[in-house]
């Protein structure tokens, strides 16, 4: 036993001495007094000494998941739904307001891009410019799935107020050398996916009413305005306060697709692309916006308020009027105010000139770019906008001074094509130009398909050479240069008539016409919020698309002899306001065995079974015009059926006692916010026209009703040149009146020689 108890000291001996090397290497308590300095720290509370038994390692800690990166610092950049980049060569700009903060703050680039399979990364090319810097440029190579690219943003490159960025792709087909294979070239960008991203996540707080333009968009290219307004269905004062607001709210923000919500409450978070506005007399604000009541008792006030959450506008005034002239401060702001040009907006990047007359527009001063071409599909793009009395559509016509060059391998049947709003207007062969080289050779385009408001002229020329048809390997990435266009080339709009002429619904979309210029025109708007949120939507869209606002007062009783706008579901608007609005009070059921629509659009277009009106419809078609060219005797507009119930009407009326009245209404109330704000959309409200503009849920697209009868208006001063311009516009819209008076003159002009030569000569 006592040999085993010397064996047992021996090891715990041995143990003991291997173990203090192990307590010597113990890490040390982590001291921070050489970061802390001088610094008087506070005695640390006392801890119990842990037990010997411990490890000394630390505990394990899970490791958190990075935060995500604020949304408050990013900046959506595409104000549309979707971006596509089609053909071989494809630019789009788009305008980007920024706050001081934001210019100044370190920023990235994010893209996420699709593309077409047949694009070939070899020769294609996907580039974003900044104020005219290149900030990323890379292959397209992206056809299986969504690509994301990120560039950082160099410093100097962004700036406060408008900033404008291009996407522009250069596109070759893989193996296809024709001019067909060229529309199968696409580049697809992604919104939720192409933003700025901000170091400073506090760089997107609006702190101005100056800044409402950084606003932006959303991941789906909308803006959204939370608006709390307690009593705002309460009293006639505040629903105009309400116009007032979203008319303002239109023109300051600068985006397309405004939608406009009536809460309840704020929102706890403002993403991008949302504005939250609380708008009450002082007396009424919430809470949250309290710390204004106090300057809004003696004055209007519209002011960001830092206490509440992040964009929240305040706008308040002793009483509802106070609270209108709050929001009418709003319009004020726009740091864009020349009145020759259109305001700038987020979708138009380029400089859009306003007409008023003969003028000649150097593409240069528009956005189009001197550029080199070595493809089989080129196309450029600019645009213009005409006044809302505008009345040349059937005389006239414009020039484009072309300033162009091509190469000697240009085939004949190569052509060059103008395009006005989306419709061909003249087609002229390449080689018609010249021996290669064209300078201000002129190409005339009809002003048919001019209309009030923006314009828009597409260029686009086709070239066919031999090595095309040939499609050697590698032609696609090599091809020469084959066509240069100038920047200097120019459009020369001639004089054109001036003249109101309604109902017109592209003026009241493209202008506001006839409001825009009035003192002020009367609005009705029924009860509920949707039809309330409906009107704002309305008013809203058509100062984004005009750039100007219209003096409104509510009105429960319109008088028809002064303009008025109706916003009502056709079963809520009283009886006298139906019979004047154009539309029948019924729906059609659009079922087997329903004519409605065609009968009310074969009244419209003139057709009938007639046997007569088939020989006005053959000359019609072979002079391009329309049978109603050919009527002496118009017929009454028939008052337009109602297809669906879900479906908006757009409708314009001149009252036989001298008020222009425009209505938005519909069949079902439940519908009419939804169904307003999908005809709001920029494609559709460019598509508004005639006396009727119908759009139901299941519809394609607009359909417009052309009216039979169009009352002229005077808006202009006396003037010889303007009277026989709008006389020359007038007898090319009506065929048979012109032939009777070309008769009377050749009757008269017989009648006048015959009693010359009655006095000369000898008398038998």
């Amino acid at each position: 036993m006592r040999g085993r108890s010397a064996t047992s000291t021996a090891v715990a001996i041995l143990l003991l001495a291997l173990g203090l090397p192990a307590l010597a290497q113990a890490p040390a308590p982590f001291d921070m007094t050489p970061e802390r300095g001088n610094e008087q720290l506070p005695a640390p509370p006392p801890t119990a000494e842990p037990p010997p038994q411990q490890p000394a390692t630390p505990a394990p800690t899970e490791t958190p998941p990075a935060p995500p990166a604020p949304a408050s610092a990013t900046r959506f950049l595409i104000p549309f739904d979707t971006l596509e980049l089609n053909g071989e060569e494809a630019r789009q700009g788009v305008s980007l307001y920024l706050t001081p903060a934001q210019a100044a703050s370190p920023a990235k680039l994010d893209l996420g891009y699709l593309n077409a399979l047949v694009v070939s990364p070899e020769a294609s090319q996907l580039r974003v410019d900044i104020n005219g810097t290149t900030v990323l440029s890379s292959p397209i190579a992206s056809s299986a799935s969504t690509q994301d690219l990120s560039e950082a943003i160099p410093a100097g490159v962004l700036k406060p107020g408008a900033n404008i960025v291009e996407f522009l792709a250069t596109q070759r087909h893989r193996t296809d050398c024709s001019v067909a294979s060229t529309y199968e070239l696409w580049s697809r960008l992604d919104p939720a996916r192409t933003a700025i991203r901000f170091d400073d996540p506090n760089a997107v707080r609006l702190t101005e009413v100056g800044e409402l333009a950084a606003t932006g968009v959303d991941a789906d290219g909308r803006t959204t305005v939370h608006l709390l307004a307690p009593g705002l269905q309460d009293s006639p004062e505040a629903r105009q306060a309400g116009l007032v607001l979203a008319q303002n709210l239109g023109k300051a923000l600068h985006v397309p697709d405004l939608r406009i919500e009536i809460a309840d409450t704020l929102p706890a978070a403002t993403p991008p692309g949302h504005l939250n506005v609380v708008m009450a007399p002082a007396a009424q604000l919430p809470a949250d916006a309290a710390a204004l009541a106090g300057q809004g008792t003696g004055q209007p006030v519209a002011s960001f308020e830092q206490g509440a959450s992040a964009n929240t506008l305040v706008l308040t005034g002793p009483d509802w009027k106070g609270v209108e002239a709050a929001a009418a401060e709003i319009g004020k702001a726009d740091p864009d105010a020349d009145p020759t040009m259109l305001p700038r907006r987020a979708d138009l990047a380029y400089p859009i000139l306003r007409l008023d007359n003969a003028r000649r527009i150097v593409l240069g001063d528009v956005g189009v770019r001197t550029a080199e071409f070595n493809g089989r599909r080129y196309t450029t793009g600019f645009e213009f906008a005409l006044p809302p009395d505008f009345y040349s559509n059937m005389f006239g016509q414009a020039t484009l001074m072309l300033n162009a060059a091509y190469s000697s391998d240009v085939l004949p049947e190569s052509q060059f094509n103008v395009y006005v709003n989306g419709q061909i207007a003249s087609s002229t062969p390449v080689l018609r130009l010249g021996r290669g080289f064209s300078r201000d050779t002129p190409i005339n385009i009809p002003m048919t398909n001019f209309r009030p408001g923006r314009n828009k002229v597409e260029l686009e020329v086709l070239l066919q050479t031999e090595a095309d048809k040939a499609c050697p390997p590698g032609l696609t990435q090599m091809a020469p240069t084959r066509f240069v266009i100038s920047a200097n080339t120019r459009l020369q709009m001639p004089d054109f008539a001036r003249i109101g002429a309604f109902p017109d619904l592209s003026a009241f979309a493209g202008t506001g016409a006839p409001y825009a210029d009035e003192g002020s025109a009367q609005v009705y708007v029924g009860e509920g919020g949707p039809t309330l949120a409906s009107a704002m939507t309305v008013v809203a869209r058509a100062a984004v698309a005009s750039g100007a606002l219209m003096p409104l007062t509510m009105s429960a009783s319109p008088t028809p002899d002064r303009d008025a706008i109706i916003v009502a579901p056709l079963a809520a608007l009283p009886a006298d306001l139906v019979r004047r609005s154009g539309v029948a009070g019924t729906v059609g059921s659009g079922g087997v065995g329903d004519d409605s629509l065609l009968d009310s659009f074969r009244q419209s277009s003139g057709n009938s079974a007639n046997p007569f009106d088939g020989i006005k419809a053959w000359l019609a078609d072979r002079l391009g015009l329309r049978p109603q060219n050919f009527w002496l005797v118009r017929a009454d507009d028939g008052a337009f059926v109602p297809q669906s119930r879900d479906g908006v009407i757009l409708s314009q009326v001149r009252q036989p006692e001298g008020g222009v009245w425009t209505y938005l209404t519909i069949p079902d109330e439940t519908h009419f916010l939804d169904a307003t704000r999908r005809l709001a959309e920029t494609v559709n409200w460019r598509a508004i026209s005639g006396r009727v503009s119908a759009l139901g849920a299941d519809d394609p697209a607009v359909v417009s009703i052309t009216p039979n009868r169009v009352t002229l208006v005077q808006t202009q001063p006396p003037s010889l040149t303007n009277y026989r311009l709008i006389a020359a516009n007038w007898l090319s819209s009506n065929i048979l009146e012109f032939t009777l008076l070309l008769g009377a003159i050749a009757v008269l002009l017989t009648l006048a020689t015959w009693g010359l030569l009655k006095t000369v000569g000898r008398k038998s």
